[in-house]
Formats: structure tokens, sequence, C-alpha cells
């Protein structure tokens, strides 16, 4: 029992609380009074107050910091673009472009759901890609596609799950965005697969007669998905991590667009550029958004920025001026003063407030969940065990492990603070640790979609919308749709694996 199994109880009570619905906050306090617990029982386990003060305290401080710092400004700015309608009037003006259904769902879920995903997060992307793809579908379609449309996580909130995860890891931001890209390489073509074969199934309702698909449409969805991944390992790899997720999606929608206005002359792109409001006014956010943080990254304004203040403890680093939610606040209150639009909705700043409050508690505790671990000396003897297993066994185990701590949490960012530690220590020891911790930031991101908080969100915006009456019972197919996304795991897991063992040999 001792040798086995206890270094796994903090772990096991953790999960269990979390799949009990607990909630994240209740169930990482029962996770870190198991991790005290071990510590009393097994004299193995010990923790220094000193070091717990001057080392693991400043760090949980500081990777909260680095969290708040851009969760609070995302969230007013979420519910600013929500309450103003400027997220509906995306998804309305995108479902213009005359299209197929199964086109359209491609440029939706592997275009235009990862830009807006990467600028914002949580989740908001949702809102339009919900109410455009039961234009196009059933209800059930609708939404096990709307599902698929949240796999661009380790980039979403401007990278903010990488960056933490790199703090964690103690590996470069950069670097992991890199291996990250490549851990994911066979993830969006997996996408890509799982669209066409949804879409396949018939029931797909189109604009018009004019726009049903045709044989060579179903290539769509693959051909896009691989154009996606290559295009976020060029932009890791080439430009800023932060932006490289809205880039990769700005660009797979401007390759969409661009084969169509060959193929179908300027017809196609009419009545999406001259409609109102004009494309500049409605995505005005976003570009001055993506202005602020491109000049940011320019070297001698990035050098500057981190100059004039910076919270340090050992490798752990937070540079205040550069981060990404300095630029959104900067953004808020340029569009609010200027933009009698956004200026009628004063209540996004309390309200946006007010729903940071509970994630941002709850990444901190599995912040402390983890650094209880890793102070304690049980993930290092948890990755000491891991070790004695064959490379094949950890080929399989580590990305179930990832897949977990995404599905678990609802958040890339809160899988990484719960395993990330774990998983770049049993990467220490076969001298893999950026692969490793690459592999834990892509499984914890690209599992979840299939999370209760995302499904239900997205079972919320559907019982919203106002078209059609089986939208009132949305709520009714929870069960199916669970079942759905849980399908979609293997297919998820083989993506992973095989470029992870790849990297490892």
């Amino acid at each position: 029992m001792d040798n086995i199994f206890l270094p796994a109880i903090p772990l096991i009570a953790l999960m269990a609380s979390l799949l009990l619905k607990r909630g994240a906050i209740v169930s990482a306090i029962i996770g870190s009074l198991a991790v005290l617990a071990i510590i009393f029982y097994d004299n193995r386990y010990a923790l220094n107050l000193h070091s717990i003060i001057a080392q693991d305290l400043p760090i949980v401080l500081i990777l909260t910091c680095s969290v708040a710092l851009v969760i609070i400004p995302g969230q007013i700015l979420n519910v600013l673009l929500q309450s103003s309608g400027s997220i509906k009037e995306i998804g309305e003006r995108i479902a213009t472009i005359p299209l197929s259904p199964i086109k359209m769902a491609s440029v939706i879920i592997l275009g235009v759901a990862p830009m807006l995903e990467s600028l914002t997060g949580f989740g908001v992307s949702l809102f339009f890609t919900v109410p455009v793809l039961v234009q196009l579908f059933s209800l059930r379609k609708a939404l096990i596609l709307s599902l698929l449309s949240m796999n661009i996580m380790p980039w979403g909130t401007l990278a903010l799950a990488t960056l933490i995860g790199a703090q964690i890891s103690e590996v470069s931001f950069e670097e992991l965005a890199v291996m990250t890209s490549m851990t994911s390489i066979m993830v969006f073509p997996v996408i890509g697969f799982l669209i066409f074969i949804i879409c396949r199934e018939g029931d797909a309702k189109s604009y018009s007669a004019t726009h049903v698909a045709t044989h060579s449409d179903w290539l769509y969805p693959l051909l896009t998905a691989i154009f996606l991944s290559g295009c976020l390992v060029f932009y890791n790899t080439w430009a800023t991590a932060e932006l490289a997720g809205v880039y990769a999606g700005l660009t797979t929608i401007s390759a969409v667009l661009l084969f169509e206005l060959l193929r179908n002359g300027k017809s196609l792109l009419t009545r999406f550029i001259h409609a109102r409001p004009t494309l500049l006014n409605l995505f005005a956010p976003y570009l001055l958004l993506i202005t602020l943080i491109g000049l940011s990254r320019i070297t001698i304004v990035y050098e500057g920025l981190q100059e004039l203040f910076s919270l340090q403890n050992g490798t752990v680093k937070l540079f205040v001026f550069t981060s990404p939610g300095i630029f959104i606040f900067i953004t808020i209150m340029f569009i609010y003063t200027f933009s009698k639009k956004y200026r009628r909705h004063s209540q996004a700043f309390y309200q946006g407030v007010m729903r940071a409050v509970y994630p941002v508690s709850g990444i901190m505790m599995f912040i402390v969940f983890a650094q209880l671990h890793r102070a304690s000396g049980i993930f290092q003897d948890i990755a000491a065990r891991m070790v004695h297993l064959q490379l094949s066994e950890i080929t399989f185990i580590s990305p179930l492990l990832g897949m977990l701590s995404g599905y678990t949490t609802g958040s890339n960012v809160g899988g990484n603070a719960l395993f990330m530690t774990l998983q770049s220590e049993t990467g220490n020891y076969f001298a893999q640790q950026l692969v490793f911790a690459a592999l834990q930031n892509s499984s914890a991101g690209h599992t979840v979609f299939m999370s209760l908080p995302i499904i239900l969100l997205t079972l919320s915006i559907a019982s919203t919308d106002d078209h059609g009456d089986n939208h009132n019972n949305a709520y009714s197919h929870q069960t199916w749709l669970v079942r759905r996304a849980w399908l979609c795991a293997p297919f998820i897991y083989a993506a992973l694996v095989i470029p992870f063992y790849w990297l490892l040999v």
C-alpha cells in the first residue's frame, strides 16, 4: 500500500472531487489536505517552512497574478463584446458568405473560431459558432461541431495556458509554443476528419439549392485542418506565440476565401464586404488588440517594457507590461471611450470582474495543490516510479494524464497548473522535459472541448437562441452530447500519442 498507492492518494482525491462536481476550489482544497495527511502519515515526505515562504508562496502569487492579469480584462472585454452584440454580428456576417454547409463548417471550426478563441478565450467563440452552425445543420450536429471548434486551446486567450505551462515547467515560453505545435500537429487533421464524418450523415441544411455540397467539398475539412496545423507550426516558429493562434486562424480564413474568390469571382464576397456594419467597425476591437500586441513584440519595445516592472522568483517571472492583459485593458478603454456602442454597457466592468473571480481562484488553488506536491517530494516520487515503466508505456500514459487534467478542470490553464509539474518532472528523468511539457499542454488543451463546463456553455447558448423551437429543448440533448464528445476522445488520444512517440524516439 505504502509503496504503490500512497503518493497517488491526493491526486485520486482531487480527481474524484472534480468528477463528483464539487468545483475547482473545493476539490483543490480536498487534494491539498490529502497531501498534508500523506506528509503526516509518511515521514519520507516533508515540507520545509522556510522554503515554502521563500520560494513556493511567491511562485503561487506570481503565477496567480499572471493568470489574473489576463483573465480579468479578458472577461471584461468578453462581456462588452457579448452585451453590445458584436459577437452576434460577426456570426451573422459570416453566415452571409454563400458556401455549402461543409465548406462553411470548415471555415468556422478551423478558421474563425480559432481566431476568436485565441484572442478572447473562455468559450466566447461559441457565442457565434452555435448560432451560425444551427442554420446549417440539425441541432445535434451543430452542438457537436461547436464543441470541436474549441480545440485551439493551447493558443487560446493569447496562449495563456502555454505561458503558465512554461513558467511551471521552467522551460522557454517560445520553445514550449513551438514544441506544442509539434505535439498537436495531428490533432487538427483529426478534427477535420471528424467534421467530415459528422457532416456526412446527410441532414445538412443549405442556404439555397445552389449551395449544396459537391463531391469535391468533402475534401475541405481535411485540407483546411492540415493548412491550419501547418500555419500553427509556422507562426509559433517565426512569429510571436501569443498571436500564433490568431494569425493561423486568420490565414486559414483568408486562404479559403481567396481560393473561392479565384474559383467563383467577386460575387462571392460582395455581400460579405459591403454589408453593414463595415468590416472595420465589426472587427475594430480585435484589430486594435492584434496591433498593440504585435507592436509590443518588436525587440526594442519588448525589452523596454520588460524593464518597467516585473515580479520574479527563481525562474518564474512576470513582466507586467508585456502581459497580453495590459493590451486587452488598453483595448477596452479605447473602444469604451470612443464608441457609443460599447459605452452603453458600463456594467461590463463589474460583470467581467465577477466572472473572473471563480476561475482565477480555482486556478490559484490548483497551483497551491501542485506546489505542495512538488515541495513535499511527492511529485518527484511519482515521476521516479514512472521512469521504471517502458517507453511504450510512458507514451500511452502521459497523454492520458494530460487529457484527464483538461477534462476534469475544464481548462487548459487549470490542467497545466494541475499536472505540468508531474509531467515535466517525468520528462527530466528521460532528458525530454520540453517534449513532456508540450505533451501536457497539448493533451490538456485538446480535451477541454469534452469537459462538462464547455458542454453546458454550448447547451446554454443553444437554448437561448431564437432560431426554431428545437432550441428550447437543447438541454434534452446533454446526455447524447456527452457521449458523442467521448466518442471523439479516442481519435484525439491517437493524434497525441503518435507525434509524442515520434518526438521521444
